[in-house]
């Protein structure tokens, strides 16, 4: 066995046995983590898992996505505990542990890499994060291994689309909100400029994929309102005024756009 997957197993297995075994050791000790688990409960109480209730009247504010990992989680082992609750921030770390492992092993070599692993595994808020029943864990992980594909993109001579880092950057999302897919995108959209490249020519896909992930969050949104709901024949034509208002504003800064970013025939 070579170095590097020695060392890519012994930080693995640290990392579990670091984390994993005591997710379950201590009850709920602050008011997020119950509020986020109760939201779990409800949905698999209910078996509404877009738009749960708790207690009768209360609506998550968060995107789904968290509470969707919990309720996986919960559902294997028959209720929502501690130890269920906290499963899948405990899996997140490892995934970005591990996978930040491989791409400084791939970039470096494995002494560095194996440093920045036992430095991110010892750092305290990181390790809090991945012992807690919060969104943070989950969303920093997706947005991490999203920059990492993205690199490797970039590395390949941006051909075709990441979609696997698409579909993280989308999961990012549904996790915390439009920053899991604004952050990404910024960050390689500046590398690129740094790089003497088109920012536009670069994020025109990961501006198309992120305005369809906030109009999927956005219409979740609306559909929690019950309401604009229940009173929604009252603000139809309203909505209908909005709509086709947004549709022209949208058509007209597009061409904006067009006249101030693109050459004619449409070059960069």
């Amino acid at each position: 066995m070579s170095d590097r997957k020695k060392a890519f197993w012994f930080i693995a297995l640290l990392s579990v046995l670091v984390v994993v075994p005591f997710l379950g050791e201590t009850i709920f000790y602050s008011k997020g983590e119950p509020r986020e688990a109760i939201v779990a409960l409800s949905m698999l109480e209910s078996g509404n898992w877009i738009l749960p209730v708790n207690y009768g009247t209360d609506i998550a504010y968060k995107p789904p996505f968290f509470y969707w990992s919990i309720a996986a989680v919960s559902s294997l082992f028959g209720e929502v505990t501690e130890f269920s609750a906290r499963f899948p921030s405990a899996l997140a770390f490892l995934a970005m542990q591990l996978m930040f492992f491989a791409f400084v092993a791939k970039r470096k070599n494995v002494q560095t890499a194996f440093l920045a692993s036992i430095l991110l595994l010892s750092s305290f808020e990181v390790h809090r994060a991945a012992v807690a029943c919060r969104v943070d864990m989950v969303q920093v992980a997706f947005i991490v291994i999203s920059l990492c594909l993205l690199f490797r993109w970039d590395e390949k001579g941006c051909r075709g689309v990441p979609w696997l880092a698409v579909l993280l950057m989308g999961c990012a999302t549904l996790t915390k909100g439009p920053v899991g897919s604004i952050f990404p995108c910024a960050c390689i959209g500046v590398y690129q400029l740094l790089r003497g490249r088109s920012f536009v020519g670069v994020t025109k896909w990961s501006i198309q994929i992120t305005v369809c992930v906030l109009l999927f969050v956005f219409g979740v949104s609306i559909g929690s309102d019950r309401n604009l709901v229940d009173n929604f024949y009252n603000f139809g034509w309203q909505a209908a005024v909005i709509a086709c208002l947004g549709v022209l504003g949208s058509i007209v800064a597009a061409r904006v756009a067009q006249r101030l970013f693109f050459k004619k025939g449409g070059e960069s």
